[in-house]
């Protein structure tokens, strides 16, 4: 009988040994430079078809959110402290996003809740019921306070997953990117010629019979649409003249850039024609002086032959691509839709509305002060102070300029994280001043990341393009990459002294 207990306590103990050595060789083959790169190409795919709306009530958000945590559970089970060592400021912004809204969602005592500015009203409805007043969070909506936890599982996914990322990779995550807008681009083309209801729109509550791409909004397509004007340059000029098929590459970007000027139109976005202007200035800047020249293949750089040719080139491009870019632009305007170009010059009810919130969400921050309403919680106490005059047969679910909405919401503690986040951004970009003239062509790359988020931030002074996840995954390894080329252009600055 004893014997028979050793063999089985054996086979146990071997069994347990070769699930040990599989499950390691599995790890291990997930952990390879190219399955992490791999993995993160399935992720962003993943949030482009699933997470372009920012309502709550989103189906897809509930296949999206818990597939963003296992992909955190990966990267943070095959990470590096290496690879991640001085570059997790990012990720540290977004922790402590998601510790202040796990604070909001904390139980309070009664005394100590009644003493918080803005909720007197629920105190007194409570008396005023016969009702015990209960413990209660900080947040006056936890249910939009927890949804908007858990939808920073998106962001975070996408920054640790990016840190994994060999150096090698790490250049091809804005191709990426730029290749799932274009198939965005592509969706609104098709949208627009099909039916105004067609089964081409993803979304129920949308901007129907414009082309919407994969988004729910049209300002959001238009706003990816300009930033990827900036990306697309930045491509064309960074590629190495001895790269495979370089030319096509080239060429086809700038081809791109030509067919998004109308695209912007058709999508009927006055952000995204404001945008859409200095993103083909800044386009042609980073063509213009980027790392790849027409010509330049068979070329020794460095020779006067050669430097007086590239520079003829060059203007050549410029020339040609400044006449094409007008040219597009006013056959937008004369031949295609004029409805863009005309409302950017004319008012409607948005927004009249926008302007006319904007002494009802100050009195709002005010109200709420110092400890803020409760993230996502806008629509609700919104209603609370919503002017007679402002009354519409549809109602605001977003303040539509995130710069005040954030406030009401995070009050005190969530302006000095996005101070922090500001400072570190105006630092970082003062240190690419400062190494400007390094010849480091990762500044351009800098330059190209920093204008984009400059361009979102902007954005959302008229609407709430970061509370979409597949803006925000973007935007947050825009930030990463930023991170990563002022790094790259200050150790090219030192090797230089």
């Amino acid at each position: 009988m004893n014997n028979i207990c050793q063999q089985k306590l054996i086979t146990s103990v071997q069994v347990m040994k070769l699930s040990k050595n599989n499950l390691g060789m599995v790890v291990g083959k997930l952990s390879t430079p190219k399955a992490c790169f791999h993995v993160f190409v399935a992720f962003l795919v993943i949030v482009f078809f699933t997470g372009g709306g920012s309502r709550d009530d989103i189906q897809s958000l509930l296949l999206l959110r818990p597939l963003a945590i296992l992909f955190c559970a990966y990267a943070l089970t095959i990470k590096t402290q290496e690879q991640w060592k001085g570059r997790m400021f990012p990720l540290y912004i977004v922790g402590a996003l998601f510790v202040l809204m796990v604070v909001q969602l904390i139980p309070l005592p009664p005394s100590t809740w009644v003493e918080l500015p803005g909720r007197q009203l629920f105190a007194d409805i409570a008396d005023i019921a016969g009702i015990e007043q209960p413990w209660r969070p900080l947040t006056l909506s936890p249910s939009k306070t927890l949804n908007s936890l858990f939808s920073l599982a998106v962001p975070m996914a996408a920054i640790m997953l990016y840190l994994n990322l060999d150096r090698e990779y790490r250049r091809r995550v804005v191709p990426v990117m730029i290749i799932l807008i274009v198939i965005s681009a592509i969706w609104a083309i098709f949208q627009v010629i099909g039916p105004a209801r067609g089964p081409l729109y993803i979304y129920r509550i949308t901007n129907l019979g414009t082309g919407v791409g994969l988004f729910a909004n049209r300002n959001h397509q238009a706003v990816m649409l300009a930033s990827t004007i900036v990306m697309l340059g930045w491509y064309a000029g960074s590629l190495k003249p001895t790269a495979k098929h370089v030319v096509l590459k080239f060429y086809a970007s700038i081809a791109t850039i030509f067919v998004f000027v109308p695209l912007i139109f058709i999508t009927v976005s006055r952000a995204g024609l404001v945008l859409m202007v200095p993103a083909l200035v800044l386009a042609l800047f980073l063509v213009f002086y980027g790392n790849y020249r027409p010509g330049t293949t068979s070329r020794k750089r460095g020779s006067k032959h050669s430097k007086r040719k590239l520079f003829s080139v060059r203007r050549v491009v410029l020339a040609i691509s400044i006449m094409a870019l007008v040219g597009m632009v006013v056959l937008s305007i004369l031949l295609s839709r004029s409805l863009a170009f005309d409302r950017l010059f004319s008012g409607n009810d948005v927004d009249d509305l926008r302007v006319q919130l904007l002494p009802t969400l100050f009195t709002m921050m005010k109200e709420y002060m110092p400890w803020g309403s409760g993230f996502g919680s806008f629509e609700h106490v919104y209603k609370i102070v919503e002017p007679q005059e402002l009354l519409r047969p549809t109602y605001l679910n977003q303040a539509h300029n995130d710069w005040l909405q954030y406030p009401i919401e995070g009050g005190i503690p969530a302006i000095l994280i996005a101070l922090g986040a500001c400072g570190w951004l105006a630092l970082r970009f003062w240190t690419l001043a400062k190494n400007w003239r390094s010849a480091n062509p990762a500044k351009y790359r800098a330059l190209m990341c920093f204008t984009v988020i400059l361009f979102l931030l902007a954005a959302s002074t008229v609407d709430y393009p970061l509370r979409v996840p597949s803006v925000v995954a973007v935007f947050s390894l825009l930030v990463c990459i930023f991170d990563d080329a002022i790094r790259s252009v200050q150790r090219r600055d030192i090797n230089q002294r």
